[in-house]
């Protein structure tokens, strides 16, 4: 079939409405327009099909025949329209939300404040994907991801959650306390990072120096690098949030650091408007990094994946 020789959506809406209400007032109050406006539009949709659809009979009106059978058959497919958009949007709401993000993200930042979601919006489920790999969000692998860079996704939306201050840290003992260290110096030891993020290349590209040039590396999966620190066992580039009560502590101590942030943590989403367990948990976040609640939108992402 040829959809576009079929008329006009407004068209049809204002015939079936004067039709099964047998008035021009009628349909108008139900579509929110004029009388006259129900009129033009069912003038229009008797010229296109070239038949007479609406009679005058005293005050009222009725259908023709040839107008009875089109009213009908509008009304039944209206019918299944609003049965699947209902069906549509109840299947929406039931869905989990699913977001995404690193592993040390996850069990140094998201994990520990998971409680309070819990008991804000029990009725929203999440599915928590750690992972350093980048999910396709346009794609519709996840609904929100959090992620480290600069806030340019391509074709998706991004809010920064989180100033970075990324840092390299390792146990209090790792070099004498009086060591004048310099990044030459500790790409010589010993270093762990989490297993398939893409994170910690990027800050030291930011920063210039040369990941590359590190002469051991292991990789682990993120939850296991604070272990390691504090048994000073090596060396690992993390965000200062995420290893703040060990620095206080004395479990860890920074070797280096940028004299200023140069990235961030970003809330990533796809743009226009969104589910409310989206939403719900967009705003958790912003709420649990110190930010108010705010309208479901951020910086359309002009590059990048």
């Amino acid at each position: 079939m040829d959809w576009s020789r079929l008329p006009s959506l407004s068209q049809l809406r204002a015939f079936e409405a004067a039709a099964r209400g047998a008035s021009f007032s009628a349909a108008a109050r139900e579509l929110n327009v004029t009388p006259a406006a129900i009129g033009q539009q069912v003038r229009a949709l008797e010229r296109e099909i070239g038949s007479a659809l609406i009679e005058r009979v005293g005050r009222g009106m009725v259908p023709t025949e040839v107008g009875r059978e089109l009213a009908d058959a509008l009304s039944r497919a209206f019918g299944t329209i609003a049965d699947a958009v209902e069906r549509a949007s109840a299947d929406a709401a039931a869905r989990p939300v699913r977001v995404t993000m690193t592993p040390m993200f996850a069990s140094y930042w998201f994990m520990p404040r998971y409680g309070d979601f819990r008991t804000r919006y029990p009725q929203h489920d999440l599915v928590v994907h750690p992972t350093g790999a980048i999910v396709d969000i346009a794609a519709g692998a996840a609904d929100v991801a959090v992620r480290y860079g600069d806030g340019a996704w391509d074709g998706l939306e991004a809010s920064l959650l989180q100033p970075s201050d990324f840092v390299i840290v390792g146990g209090p003992d790792l070099l004498p306390a009086d060591f004048d260290v310099t990044p030459k110096d500790l790409l010589s030891l010993p270093w762990f990072e989490e297993l398939g993020s893409q994170e910690i290349w990027r800050w030291f590209q930011s920063v210039g120096l040369d990941v590359g040039a590190r002469a051991k590396v292991t990789e682990v999966p993120g939850h296991l690098i604070r272990e390691l620190l504090r048994e000073g066992h090596g060396l690992a580039t993390a965000a200062r949030v995420f290893v703040a009560d060990d620095l206080a502590a004395g479990r860890l101590r920074v070797y280096w650091e940028a004299e200023r942030p140069s990235g961030g943590y970003w809330v990533v989403h796809r743009p226009g408007p969104q589910r409310e367990g989206v939403t719900a948990l967009v705003d958790w976040l912003r709420v649990q990094a110190g930010q108010k609640k705010g309208r479901l939108t951020g910086r359309p992402s002009p590059t990048g994946r």
